[in-house]
């Protein structure tokens, strides 16, 4: 269903999660001074929060929009089905392992649950912290959005800005016991429901913003490379951007990746694109296993043959998972009143 998708959200989709893979896979090689540099590709989950962020604020707006309500139920029964039957297959199979290699195991009732992420340190799954910021993304934002149906235009877009600052305030008074804890890495998630709000309810800023962005986008990806290429010079301390420095980045991204003016592409690049992005969320969940295999196997490989297995093995693996879990439980959406789709925009899989 290439046709219904916008391809350049699919090409940040993708590009997310192969920055995700890349920083693994150095950490799985074992971090060597020369390929250091690339784990700060970790930073693509920060990506996949600001699209997160814009694709269900786009769907909650319009709701909200269409009919002065939206039906909290709904969303989270349906982003409930779309992300939890993968992410519990994985998780059981991974504590069947567990129970079965290791002593004195403990069961982890709070994987279950999603609050893992404020129990540092995670002694495996670890890559799961990032999905309890989003399962508790999903919890707040839907009430969130209807709680401010009364608001202006201009007191959401202010609510939205306080929002966004808030987890700086937070990690500048050390309020938190991990920097991965959810009230510390929301900035990119509410950048990308700022971002759905202006698109949908100030149209007159949105454009401004979209011309804006010509001038803006080249710089921010200019200096996206080059917190990777500072890394390698020894006398510049090049840290990795903080999150909110970081929404700034992957919002400009997304206001191009939203701009209607299409990006130019050959049939076979829309198709490749369309098949990571569409199985980012199994690549994500099951790219460890597959590093895992390759740190067994074949360690000494040198280090682009080790990421290309890497990357055959999890897309792989990932398709077994979008086509069995995945795409079955979204179809299934649709079979129940209380999942139906309300909407019909086309939003990449949302």
């Amino acid at each position: 269903m290439i046709e219904n998708r916008i391809f350049k959200l699919d090409i940040l989709r993708a590009a997310a999660i192969l920055l995700v893979i890349l920083a693994h896979g150095v950490n799985s090689y074992g971090s060597p001074d020369f390929l250091r540099p690339l784990q700060t590709g970790g930073v693509g989950v920060d990506l996949f929060f600001v699209l997160s962020g814009w694709l269900l604020g786009s769907q909650l707006f319009k709701e909200l929009n269409r009919t002065q309500h939206i039906n909290v139920s709904r969303f989270w029964i349906r982003r409930w089905m779309r992300t939890l039957p993968a992410y519990y297959v994985v998780l059981v199979f991974t504590v069947i392992q567990l129970s079965i290699t290791k002593e004195n195991f403990e069961f982890p009732y709070k994987y279950f649950v999603f609050i893992q992420n404020y129990d540092y340190p995670l002694h495996f799954f670890s890559i799961s912290w990032s999905l309890c910021v989003e399962e508790q993304f999903y919890l707040a934002i839907a009430p969130l959005l209807l709680f401010s149906k009364r608001l202006s235009p201009n007191a959401k877009l202010i609510l939205l800005l306080v929002l966004l600052v808030v987890p700086s305030i937070f990690r500048e008074l050390e309020m938190f016991g991990h920097r991965n804890e959810t009230h510390v890495r929301w900035d990119c998630c509410i950048m990308g429901v700022m971002l759905a709000h202006i698109y949908a309810n100030k149209t007159a800023l949105w454009e401004k913003l979209v011309r804006f962005n010509r001038v803006v986008l080249p710089i921010t990806i200019a200096v996206f490379i080059g917190v990777f290429v500072l890394k390698y010079v020894p006398s510049v301390d090049a840290s990795t951007p903080s999150p909110f420095f970081l929404s700034l980045i992957f919002g400009s991204w997304v206001l191009w990746a939203a701009s209607p003016k299409p990006a130019p592409a050959v049939k076979a690049v829309v198709t490749g694109v369309n098949i990571v992005s569409t199985r980012s969320y199994s690549m994500y969940l099951l790219h460890p296993e597959a590093l895992a295999a390759c740190h067994k196997f074949m360690p000494e490989a040198p280090f682009v043959i080790y990421m290309i297995v890497a990357l055959a093995i999890t897309m792989v693996i990932s398709e077994v998972l979008h086509r069995a879990i995945e795409l079955p439980f979204m179809n299934l959406r649709e079979r129940f009143k209380v999942s139906q789709s309300k909407s019909h925009v086309s939003l990449n899989a949302a």
